[in-house]
């Protein structure tokens, strides 16, 4: 693994997580993670809470005017996971770089990154300036084949190293269903294998046992059980148990965010892959890397160049256009890609995935200038160095604090380890604690808020917009949260 590309930040003694060279802490990451969990948690004092609270409604009126109206016409009043939802979700008006601005005129700085779709920020101006030149100068969209297609797919397999082959879908969560269908048509298997804990978008099949290793169906309300029936579920620390999965020899595929689950919040073992692709290809099946989050985030190539491996299938989503909608791939090996097809069996590996936007010109014109932008010498680079940065001055503040939080990263992926729910065990008796913990972070980003950051919970990301700057707020607003807790 690179190591000025996917590490935590080296900071002092004391002051954070001591980096190993060329690799993630992830031993480190889960003993502390383990640590915080073992430990009461920490709660604001009620009074204080309440004087947050009475703050940030104080701020916000408009976007309490604007939620009365979302949730008499919208279910339950909001469309999406990843911004604050207490007491009520803040409206946004515009933004620009690592900076957005509310209804109410208050400013933020965005850690949340529209669940990280925005790899250079908000409002890029050249890849704004891009798209409204097409737009002038021809369409939005035409519905025909466009040379953007092409460019956009060519820069891909320049970037990523184990694409040889695109096929473009709706988003990453399609991107996902594709790449499994794919490698059932391509090995004619049933099964594939899923990490624990890890997220691969809504589809029936990736509906179980999200984010919390062995939390099973808890988030698979409407989805009948067979839907899933052929999704193999693996502890992701387990060589052992992926071993005996693939030995049934009716894997399709296996599956896997490359950092671990949650892009990183419960981490792999060093070299865990290396072995596991060894594992699968071994017993004839695919393996597949879900660079959703992580392809630009992780560094030039995504986590798989980071990493050093080479898997059989990618997907992308969120980043790769910089927010524009439509956006998700499927890149890799030609010979497997080929079984994507849009017309009528002929004999090869043979499965269907139309769409009717995916590929369309203005998207793929997003992603030829995002991928364009991003591998800019110094760019991303760049975006990291700001991230590594911000990791030590957040690991200082906590250990001067007294509190056990600590933040580490990979790539501009940023975690900031609060109440750790995801490290306790899940059983009937653990179950309303971790419910509690995850309560408890929505009452800590109150006082993050109301010092001008939106974190979703701590599991963060930055741009290639951000600056040190913005990283002085963000230090000053989690100081707010601490103080609170003393």
């Amino acid at each position: 693994m690179s190591t000025d590309l996917a590490r935590s930040a080296e900071p002092a003694t004391g002051t954070g997580l001591v980096r190993r060279p060329g690799s993630a802490p992830a031993a480190e990451i889960l003993a502390r993670a383990s640590a915080i969990a073992a430990q009461p948690m920490r709660e604001i004092a009620p009074e204080r809470l309440e004087s947050e609270l009475a703050e940030f409604r104080r701020r916000t009126p408009g976007s309490a005017t604007l939620f009365g109206r979302a949730q008499r016409v919208l279910a339950r009043g909001s469309e999406h996971v990843d911004p604050l939802s207490s007491p009520y979700p803040l409206f946004l008006d515009h933004g620009a770089g690592g900076e957005v601005v509310d209804v109410d005129g208050n400013r933020y700085v965005d850690c949340i990154l529209a669940g990280g779709a925005l790899s250079l920020g908000h409002n890029h101006p050249g890849l704004n300036a891009a798209v409204v030149d097409l737009l002038r100068e021809r369409t939005g969209f035409h519905g025909h084949l466009d040379e953007f297609e092409v460019l956009a797919a060519e820069r891909i397999i320049e970037v990523f190293p184990a694409a040889e082959a695109v096929r473009f879908v709706g988003s990453g969560a399609e991107a996902d269903l594709a790449a499994a269908r794919i490698a059932r048509a391509y090995t004619g298997r049933r099964k594939i294998i899923k990490f624990r804990g890890h997220y691969h978008g809504w589809g029936d099949q990736f509906m179980v046992d999200l984010e919390v290793p062995g939390s099973g169906d808890f988030m698979a309300g409407g989805v009948p059980p067979e839907h899933y029936a052929h999704t193999v579920l693996v502890h992701p620390h387990r060589l052992d148990d992926l071993a005996a999965a693939l030995a049934a020899g009716d894997v399709a595929a296996v599956i896997s965010e490359p950092f671990g689950g949650e892009s990183g919040l419960v981490p792999f073992a060093d070299d865990f892959h290396q072995q596991a692709i060894a594992l699968a290809h071994r017993h004839g099946a695919l393996y597949v890397f879900d660079e959703v989050v992580t392809g630009t985030r992780a560094g030039i190539g995504g986590a798989h160049a980071v990493l050093g491996v080479r898997p059989d299938l990618i997907t992308l989503g969120k980043g790769l256009m910089n927010g524009y909608p439509s956006c998700g791939a499927v890149a890799g090996r030609r010979e497997v890609i080929e079984a994507a097809g849009t017309g009528l069996p002929d004999g090869r590996p043979f499965t269907y995935i139309g769409g009717t936007m995916s590929g369309n010109v203005l998207s793929a014109a997003a992603c030829y200038h995002t991928l364009g932008e991003l591998t800019r010498p110094g760019v991303l680079d760049g975006a990291i160095a700001v991230t590594a940065d911000l990791v030590l001055r957040l690991n200082a503040l906590f250990s001067a604090g007294g509190v056990p939080f600590f933040a580490y990263h990979f790539g501009t992926i940023l975690r900031i380890e609060l109440t750790a729910p995801h490290a306790l065990p899940v059983d009937a008796e653990r179950l309303p604690e971790i419910i509690a913990r995850r309560a408890l972070l929505a009452d800590y980003m109150i006082p993050v808020v109301n010092a001008g950051v939106l974190s979703r919970m701590g599991r963060d990301m930055l741009s290639c917009g951000h600056t040190r700057a913005d990283s002085d707020r963000v230090v000053n607003a989690y100081a707010r949260l601490v103080e609170l807790l003393g």
